[in-house]
């Protein structure tokens, strides 16, 4: 009895020493204010409800920067809308440990040198690579409509609506990386949907044994060709050959390179899912779909007009894509809604960080420091009715704090250090342009897409279940082409 006394007195002992390592932080003197969370998982059970409302009321009693815990690690939100620049600037918050934790935890691998492949492979997306891309890119989102969609002028056809994203954009994003193949994307866009729901726990460090459906879609993920199978195509994307090479130059195994792969197909599957909402929300918002389709066509008649044309086909330049005022708008709005992206970054040394306000504050050595967009993209005090989507909110639009100072970046909807930004805004920007310019869609009665806030801190937040549409193919218009 003496012996199990003993035995359970020093348990309790240990127990409660592993708790003030691992979880309770006393703050010091100049460090943000550390929220009231749960004494074991801290502050995740909040986040993982509803991460935005959350952060607002944080910052409604402890100011633009605070530190709140998840499980065990510490985690300092700043809230101030003009801290893009300063943060990204800050030397000491570093992105490389992130980006191993996430390669590690996720995808189970490790890059020997991750600056130089991000310097090298980067080129790759930008210049005459990117309009190389581009243009396999729209001639797959092509073939895969004419594959894998019933294209009837006279009846209606009957569709998810992610479902049919997935048949047509995600299978046209993964072709052109990996060249075109006998591969069965709907598979991959399946495990890759059953593997991002586990993405938080698994990027926080938790095993992946613990959730054996994201084993099993892994398991599917990375049946993948081998890199030497991959650069022996002739389509394959040249950011992907070049990045196979350098992985291969630095003695990286088949599986790690296979991991990257995985990394890269990740960020586009995001470009997919944006795909889904700007649609979804253009489907929602009558006023938005007469808007978009009286853009597009009076984008046809003036190129039509002034080359005195009567071919079929539409010629327009990239530069004309980005630049359709509804479109851009209408995308923006999407990424304010839908963005659940977090930008995170490691404290390398205690390090003093000045907000727009003049305001220092103490960050503690080996943190992590965030900006999370979608806490910004919310906030009543910049836009009007923040829950609501406007098409045309970003037109001829400026944003301004409570204060009146403009801020510059209002929509954070890819991280600071995305060499692809303007790739994958052009890929979407076509991909939706190319759709409403060719099929008619509705909505099945009653049918409607909607947030589901669980998943905030993923890039994008899906929505809790597919939505039912029809579609059949528009009569009499022009064949759209990308210069």
């Amino acid at each position: 009895m003496a012996v199990f006394m003993w035995l359970a007195a020093l348990l309790s002992v240990t127990l409660i020493g592993a708790y003030f390592k691992i979880f309770y932080r006393k703050r010091r003197p100049g460090e943000p204010t550390i929220a009231d969370g749960h004494f074991l998982w801290g502050n995740g059970e909040e986040f993982n409800t509803h991460a935005v409302e959350f952060l607002h009321k944080c910052k409604k009693t402890l100011g633009n920067i605070f530190t709140i815990r998840l499980l065990n690690q510490h985690l300092t939100i700043v809230m101030d809308p003009h801290a893009y620049e300063s943060f990204h600037k800050q030397k000491e918050f570093d992105f490389d440990p992130i980006q191993k934790q996430v390669n590690m935890n996720v995808f189970s691998f490790e890059l020997k040198d991750s600056q130089k492949l991000i310097k090298g492979a980067s080129k790759m997306v930008r210049g005459n690579y990117m309009a190389n891309s581009v243009q396999n890119f729209v001639n797959n989102v092509h073939l895969a409509t004419e594959e894998n969609l019933i294209c009837n002028k006279d009846e209606w056809s009957q569709d998810g609506l992610r479902l049919f994203c997935a048949k047509t954009m995600f299978d046209s994003l993964y072709q052109t990386l990996f060249g075109r193949a006998e591969v069965n994307t709907l598979k991959m866009y399946h495990d890759f949907e059953v593997y991002h729901k586990y993405f938080n726990f698994l990027w926080l460090g938790l095993p992946r044994k613990m959730f054996p459906q994201a084993c099993k879609a892994l398991e599917g993920l990375v049946q993948q060709p081998t890199p030497d199978e991959l650069i022996k195509r002739d389509d394959i994307s040249e950011y992907m050959r070049t990045a196979i090479k350098m992985l291969q130059d630095l003695d990286q195994t088949d599986s790690e390179i296979i991991g990257h792969n995985l990394v890269y197909l990740h960020v586009n599957y995001n470009t997919f899912r944006v795909g889904f909402w700007v649609l979804e929300y253009i489907l929602q918002h009558p006023e938005a779909y007469g808007a978009i389709m009286e853009e597009i066509d009076d984008m046809v008649y003036a190129k039509s007009s002034n080359n005195n044309s009567t071919e079929e086909d539409v010629s327009i330049t990239t530069h004309e894509l980005e630049r359709l005022p509804v479109l851009e708008s209408i995308v923006q709005e999407t990424f304010r809604l839908s963005s659940g992206v977090f930008m995170v970054r490691y404290v390398n040394g205690d390090t003093w960080y000045t907000l727009s306000d003049g305001s220092k504050h103490l960050i503690r050595d080996g943190d992590r420091v965030a900006i999370y967009p979608p806490a910004l993209h919310k906030d009543p005090e910049v836009f009007e009715n923040p829950n609501e989507f406007k098409y045309d909110r970003f037109i001829d639009a400026k944003f301004h704090d409570k204060n009146g100072a403009e801020i510059k970046h209002p929509i954070i909807g890819f991280g600071s250090l995305c060499p692809g930004k303007r790739y994958a805004l052009i890929q979407l920007k076509w991909f939706v342009l190319y759709m409403l310019n060719r099929f008619e869609f509705e909505h099945l009665e009653g049918e409607k897409a909607e947030l589901d806030f669980q998943y905030h801190g993923h890039e994008i937040i899906p929505p809790k279940k597919d939505v039912q549409i029809r579609y059949r193919e528009l009569s009499n218009r022009r064949t759209l082409c990308l210069e």
